[in-house]
């Protein structure tokens, strides 16, 4: 009879201690969940992007230009930021000027030249002319938008530096023109005074082009080679 308790005591046992041993072990497996994002998946921006300070937007301009183009001090303000392009990324917009023409009229750059206010589509790259105020936009890219190392897909453009430059989001754009025949734009708006006319850059059909209220009449697709938004 003792023999029988003492081994029925020690079944108990041996079960009270696995069960202990499979709950720590299970404690150790299981820790609490949390989110991992896919590699696809784009990082949720929690707070509004800084605005841009003056050493990031020269370091933006030689990232791209090298020493071809320098930040043109003749334009207040001479810099904006917003989402141009559409693609949920900060881009910047600069003024600059050319400072090397070879390099900047080169057959082979990292950017696009264009001049949206052309009457006729170029069948050829605009020429960049000296001491020319430029607007250079550089798309953002990656989780630092603009100021990634990565973020070199620029936009070069003629004859469209004007005064009062600010960004317009597509909400106000269109509460400012009711009633006007407008483009579809895919993003954030320029709006400035060009020549005593007040008109707006936007991006539309993979290229940038100007709206002018007066004049506007439709879409000008532009032919060859563009830039496709870069997907984050």
């Amino acid at each position: 009879m003792k023999k029988s308790s003492a081994c029925l005591m020690t079944i108990v046992l041996l079960t009270l201690c696995g069960c202990s041993s499979t709950t720590k072990r299970a404690a150790v497996e299981a820790p609490p969940p949390s989110y991992q994002p896919t590699p696809e998946s784009t990082p949720v921006r929690l707070t509004a992007a800084a605005a841009p300070k003056l050493p990031e937007v020269r370091d933006a301009i030689r990232r791209v230009f090298k020493d071809a183009a320098i930040l043109d001090p003749n334009y207040n303000p001479n810099f904006l930021m917003g989402d141009f392009n559409g693609d949920a990324s900060q881009d910047l917009a600069v003024v600059v000027k050319p400072v090397k023409l070879d390099e900047m009229n080169q057959e082979f750059t990292p950017w696009l030249v264009r001049a949206p206010r052309a009457n006729k589509v170029a069948r050829t790259r605009p020429k960049i002319e000296k001491d020319e105020a430029l607007l250079a936009v550089i798309h953002g890219y990656g989780a630092n938008d603009w100021r990634d190392p990565e973020a070199t897909q620029t936009f070069v453009l003629k004859d469209v530096v004007g005064n009062d430059l600010k960004v317009q989001t597509p909400k106000e754009f269109v509460a400012q023109n009711a009633g006007r025949k407008i483009p579809r734009a895919q993003g954030d708006l320029i709006g400035e005074t060009l020549q005593g006319t007040q008109g707006y850059l936007y991006y539309a059909v993979s290229t940038y082009s100007w709206y002018d209220p007066k004049t506007f009449k439709g879409e000008q697709v532009a032919p060859g080679p563009f830039h496709r938004s870069q997907m984050r």
